[in-house]
């Protein structure tokens, strides 16, 4: 029985990691489309400039090519294999795919990284994806001359503007007052480091600083372990 159950929990990881990849090739060739066929349609006398394109290239890769490594590797475990396919094609991942998911385990009490947990924050994610592509296009196609003036008015946009900070913290707060020893150190440590640095300095490079809190906290969890201190080995 055991023995079944692996085989089919492998297959279910490998048709995932293949469907996922081919969902992935495909949508960069779509994604890249956009801008090949305006350029054919509409840029067909504007001169290119290889050297100002590659330099913008290469100034593009070097901010974001640092982002989106440092969120496949803090966001995957919560997202999920299949998750992770999903949320990275769709997009918008801080705002509503990591939210659905870290919310879907929560309120179903499952543990990350389980076949339960995978379950969950696919359907979550899934989910999430098409409430958000159906509220987009409808607001885009009825509501978009009705919303954006009062969303960007001078009433509503201090609120949208914090949005993301708002939904980060509260779903931090529910796994910092579940392991206290490990995010006590982290959140101190990215403090002090506000405090001293300032919001200009901690936004512009805040990846390396999303990179450098996770070695932080992978450290506080080797001392404390080593020491006695913390005696649960994580859950897998």
């Amino acid at each position: 029985m055991k023995k079944q159950n692996a085989d089919s929990q492998k297959e279910y990881t490998n048709n995932t990691h293949r469907i996922g990849k081919i969902s992935t090739f495909i949508a960069i060739l779509l994604i890249l489309m956009v801008p090949t066929v305006i350029t054919m349609v509409y840029g067909k006398n504007t001169e290119i400039q290889i050297s100002n394109t590659v330099s913008a290239i290469i100034t593009l890769t070097a901010i974001y090519g640092v982002v989106s490594v440092v969120e496949v590797v803090s966001f995957s475990p919560f997202l999920g294999s299949a998750g992770t396919y999903l949320s990275f094609i769709t997009g918008n991942i801080m705002n509503m795919k990591l939210p659905a998911a870290t919310n879907a385990l929560r309120v179903n009490n499952a543990e990350r990284g389980t076949d339960e947990g995978e379950v969950i924050t696919t359907l979550a994610i899934g989910a999430s994806s098409i409430v958000t592509t159906v509220i987009l296009f409808l607001g885009m196609l009825f509501l978009g001359n009705l919303l954006v003036p009062i969303i960007t008015g001078p009433a509503l946009a201090p609120a949208f503007n914090n949005v993301t900070p708002a939904l980060t913290g509260a779903l931090a707060a529910p796994y910092f007052m579940k392991n206290k020893k490990l995010s006590i150190p982290t959140v101190i440590a990215g403090c002090l480091l506000y405090l001293s640095l300032g919001y200009d300095f901690i936004s512009s490079g805040y990846s390396f600083f999303m990179l450098g809190f996770i070695v932080i906290s992978f450290l506080c969890y080797l001392l404390l372990y080593k020491t006695g201190y913390m005696k649960d080995k994580p859950k897998r």
